[in-house]
């Protein structure tokens, strides 16, 4: 583990695993006509929206008074860790404030590059900025699909805890975790993006695999 340093209090790491994913995008967008350049830039652009998004968390953490956080960047984005337990409502923001922070920063990349000339002049700013929204606006999104351990599971579930029992609102989430997500899934897979269904498809098998241990011994095999 790679400690980067800290940000009022809260910690952040750098798992290998999130090492290895930058690589993938390098090679994935590796384009010999257009140099390793382009490639390159895929690095700043997911440490960057990856960060910012976990930052967003670790921030509404505090302001509801949790104190800091610790945060791992690893494998297919980022976890904030915090040991305290906020009401179901604060959780539900906290949850949501991620994809918030991601559209966000989609909607100030496309700011720039529409409003500052001199972003659509510089070669690297050109590629950068496009990409950077690109890449917001999909990991935001991706981060709303309704199964855990995604923030919309999380928020999903907070949502209901506001108003149900925690037995009552476990069971409606993991129906809507097994039924979005499994369609989302498909989705992916009818188009072709096979490693983003599979990766879907398994947070689907975990909620399938909770609701068989709920109706085995009664509780969600959180």
């Amino acid at each position: 583990m790679l400690h980067l340093g800290s940000i009022r209090g809260t910690s952040i790491s750098v798992d290998p695993s999130f090492l290895i994913l930058l690589l993938f995008f390098v090679v994935l967008y590796y384009d010999q006509s257009r140099g390793v350049q382009y490639a390159l830039i895929w690095i700043p652009i997911l440490f960057l929206s990856v960060l910012i998004h976990e930052l967003a968390h670790a921030a509404m953490f505090g302001i509801f008074g949790y104190g800091s956080s610790e945060i791992v960047l690893r494998g297919m984005g980022g976890v904030t860790y915090n040991r305290q337990k906020g009401k179901a409502w604060q959780d539900m923001i906290i949850s949501l404030a991620g994809p918030l922070s991601s559209f966000a920063l989609m909607f100030l990349c496309i700011w720039i590059y529409a409003a500052v000339p001199a972003a659509r002049q510089d070669a690297m700013l050109a590629v950068f900025l496009p990409y950077m929204a690109w890449a917001n606006k999909f990991w935001g999104l991706f981060n709303l699909i309704p199964v855990a351990p995604l923030d919309g599971g999380h928020a999903v579930r907070e949502f209901l805890n506001i108003f149900l029992r925690d037995r009552t609102s476990f069971v409606i989430y993991v129906w809507i975790a097994m039924i979005a997500g499994g369609g989302v899934a498909i989705w992916f897979l009818l188009h072709r993006t096979f490693f983003i269904a599979l990766y879907v498809g398994w947070f689907v098998y975990i909620a399938f695999q909770q609701w068989r241990h709920f109706r085995r011994y009664g509780t969600s095999g959180d």
